[in-house]
């Protein structure tokens, strides 16, 4: 396995808004476990990723976690535009237009140029990074094509391109220490 991973808009974003909140200081140190492993290089985020998670809103503003992302990843990204990776998102493109596991309208939404979705697989295809996104694979058939968008993982997989969820991703990482939680008696 690799030590390079790329991270899904939606980890960041789930993480953010839901699971490790900036605003309580007991999950700041599961940001500060990001801040290490982006210094370290084994995560970095891919260009089109980037402008998913720093996006202005209507009033011109970057939330928190895009103002965290600029002073993180602003300097660690990787661009999509490279002769390899854009060669691999055309084998990406193709599997979705003729694997018979897709109709037309879902992969569609993967063919615009800003779709991070697509990229991110290629990329990850031509570094031998491993994706970490908390997508869920639906395992389409031919008998049963997708009507919704296309899943990272399913796509991924297709392509020899390694997934996990953030879970996964904890113990992968190898900055984690394992120790056994002191339950507590009732009080």
């Amino acid at each position: 396995m690799s030590d390079l991973f790329l991270l899904d808009s939606d980890i960041f974003i789930s993480s953010y808004r839901t699971h490790h909140p900036f605003s309580y200081k007991e999950f700041h140190s599961f940001w500060r476990w990001l801040e290490k492993l982006a210094s370290e290089r084994k995560v970095l985020l891919l260009d089109s990723v980037y402008k998913e998670i720093t996006h202005k809103n209507s009033k011109g503003q970057i939330d928190e976690l895009g103002q965290w992302a600029e002073a993180i990843f602003s300097e660690r990204q990787i661009s999509h535009k490279t002769d390899e990776i854009g060669a691999a998102y055309a084998q990406v493109q193709d599997y979705l237009a003729t694997c018979g596991c897709y109709r037309s309208a879902s992969y569609a939404q993967w063919e615009p140029e800003d779709k991070a979705d697509p990229w991110l697989i290629a990329a990850a295809k031509v570094l031998h990074a491993t994706i970490v996104t908390n997508e869920q694979a639906v395992k389409p058939t031919r008998n049963q094509p997708l009507k919704r968008e296309p899943k990272i993982p399913d796509v991924a997989e297709a392509l020899g391109v390694r997934t996990m969820g953030l879970r996964e991703f904890y113990d992968a990482s190898g900055g984690l220490t394992h120790r056994a939680y002191p339950i507590q008696p009732a009080f």
